[in-house]
């Protein structure tokens, strides 16, 4: 084993309420344009939903500012009016998450355990601006623990995708066994990594899918003896 990639979400931290940020969202929104909030939310449910059924992993149309947009326009809302609160609400919308954000207060220490030893990644279907804020929450500065992160911007399309780990065996300049992927989803991350070869762990309560290990949280990676053999 010579590197490491993480997933994100739900693997290296968590967020305990995006319901509440996505309320506070809707309610600026409420304010700015008389519409219900209610309506608004179930709007932009409603869009999310058809994108899903008809299986759109175009990163553009699948992030939140492109589904706040298209439902305040639905509304009838000035399509730039509709962009400029639409940033002004995701402000807010994200200023809730990083208050909210669940990780085990150890992992700097676990991570940085590894990083004496192993190269290591973020690679993330969420935009760049978002993941740095929500790493560098976690970590104080992302880049004294991981050498890059891999987003929606690289790879130009959502998981389930190779690219998530093509574009970091290309940067780590590694063959696909040399690399371990880790992430809490065997349907969107680890099978398609272990397809192309790497090896996986699952970070999740309930074992699913085929992963090479699988662990209840991110402390037991710690434990597993191929790291320190």
């Amino acid at each position: 084993m010579k590197a490491i990639i993480f997933d994100a979400d739900y693997t290296l931290y968590r967020i305990r309420n995006l319901r509440e940020a996505e309320e506070k969202k809707f309610q600026y929104l409420q304010e700015k344009t008389g519409i219900d909030a209610n309506e608004l939310r179930e709007k932009g449910l409603s869009l999310i939903r058809e994108l899903l059924d008809q299986d759109i992993r175009d990163y553009v149309k699948r992030s939140r500012q492109y589904s706040t947009v298209q439902t305040l326009v639905s509304f009838g809302v000035d399509e730039k009016k509709a962009e400029t609160l639409t940033e002004e609400a995701l402000k807010i919308f994200w200023s809730n998450v990083t208050k909210n954000l669940e990780f085990n207060p150890e992992i700097r220490e676990i991570i940085g355990n590894l990083k004496e030893k192993y190269l290591l990644c973020v690679a993330s279907d969420e935009f760049r601006d978002n993941l740095e804020m929500k790493l560098n929450c976690v970590f104080g500065d992302w880049k004294d623990y991981f050498e890059f992160i891999v987003t929606a911007e690289d790879t130009k399309e959502l998981k389930p995708s190779k690219k998530f780990c093509e574009i970091p065996l290309e940067k780590f300049g590694l063959e696909p066994n040399d690399v371990m992927f880790v992430g809490d989803s065997w349907k969107r991350e680890l099978s398609v990594a272990k397809e192309m070869g790497l090896k996986t762990i699952l970070v999740k309560e309930q074992r699913e899918g085929e992963p090479d290990y699988c662990i209840k949280n991110l402390k037991e990676i710690l434990s597993i003896k191929i790291f320190f053999e």
